[in-house]
């Protein structure tokens, strides 16, 4: 599948959400849904952020704080996978109270802090993410075809190299000033990586792991702390998620581990959270075979990075597309570059 050239001028931006019009038709939505929920607003919602690829509205209610959100077009499809999420695992995700599939709405209450707020070093935590992000990919496995009539976007690795293939002639396509402008030798250095993603997947056909949910933007401020110690975490903000290789929802956390670490793959801490994550795939094979999968979901975990960005940027305004398509570019540059290896 290959994307239309980026517009130039977007269809849901940061200027439309801005406006008095917009502001008015979504706070007659929340109006009516609060009246249909019985629930009593009690004052003005308020507008935290603007970016270009969401917007969100606060709402005061006498049952607390409830968030509104719209996103991109790119990423319009969240609010119909976030309420089929709730129904197939309503104790992992923050499910919402109401969405307006033809607009991208949804409405959803404040579930209390992220993760994020406990300040913690401590690998357990990383752990406890990737883990219970496990339970949640297990519960919703059997449910690939509901979720991609809901918008979730498929990624078969099978053709993961034939989509990043594809999209080479968006770039060299394009006016050589454009942020994505990608130069032939450059596209020729992406085509050079190609047999390396088709190596990854040859790897992950012998490993009886089935496709789910990459969240493909995993972290602690993407997760509520638990109600009770024994409680699962609740996920959301699965704007950039594909229907993939399970194992690629990995990317992100080491990622951002090594960062905040200041350290390498191999650090004993990031090798732990590892196999806290695979040991909940036990039952789909043995442990060094789960093992010897990670690093090529990894590969397809850049081209997701990839993927996300880019249908984002296709509704990206002139600022926006300066500022952020150098982030896509980064992940098609280096695609395949070992992740656990030094």
């Amino acid at each position: 599948m290959s994307l239309p050239l980026p517009c130039r001028r977007p269809m849901n931006s940061r200027e439309v959400w801005s406006t008095s019009e917009w502001r008015q038709q979504a706070e007659q939505w929340i109006d009516a849904v609060l009246e249909a929920l019985g629930v009593v607003r009690l004052g003005p919602a308020e507008q935290p952020r603007i970016r270009f690829w969401s917007t969100q509205l606060t709402v005061p209610t006498d049952h607390g704080t409830l968030w509104f959100k719209e996103n991109n077009l790119g990423q319009f499809a969240e609010a119909s996978i976030m309420s089929l999420l709730g129904e197939l695992a309503p104790d992992h995700v923050t499910a919402p109270l109401a969405i307006e599939p033809s607009r991208g709405w949804m409405l959803t209450a404040d579930h209390g802090a992220t993760l994020d707020s406990l300040g913690s070093d401590d690998p357990s935590v990383w752990a406890r993410i990737t883990s219970d992000f496990a339970d949640l990919q297990q519960r919703v496995a059997p449910h690939g075809e509901r979720l991609s009539e809901a918008g979730l976007v498929l990624m078969n690795p099978e053709v993961a190299a034939n989509f990043v293939e594809n999209q080479l002639l968006l770039h060299t396509g394009l006016p050589s000033e454009h942020p994505l402008y990608l130069s032939a030798d450059e596209a020729d250095d992406v085509v050079r990586r190609l047999p390396a993603i088709g190596d990854a997947v040859e790897v992950l056909r012998g490993v009886a792991v089935p496709l789910s949910l990459d969240h493909n933007d995993l972290h602690a401020r993407n997760c509520f702390l638990p109600g009770a110690s024994a409680d699962p975490l609740r996920f959301f903000d699965f704007a950039d998620a594909y229907w993939a290789h399970p194992f690629s929802t990995l990317l992100v956390p080491i990622t951002q581990m090594r960062e905040q670490w200041k350290t390498t793959a191999d650090d004993p801490r990031i090798q732990r959270v590892i196999a806290a994550y695979l040991e909940r795939w036990t039952d789909f094979a043995p442990l060094p075979e789960l093992r010897a999968a990670v690093e090529p979901a990894l590969a397809l975990a850049g081209v997701h990075r990839y993927g996300s960005w880019l249908r984002l940027l296709v509704y990206a305004d002139d600022a926006s597309m300066r500022a952020y398509a150098p982030t896509a570019l980064h992940y098609l540059r280096t695609l395949t570059d070992p992740v656990l290896r030094p």
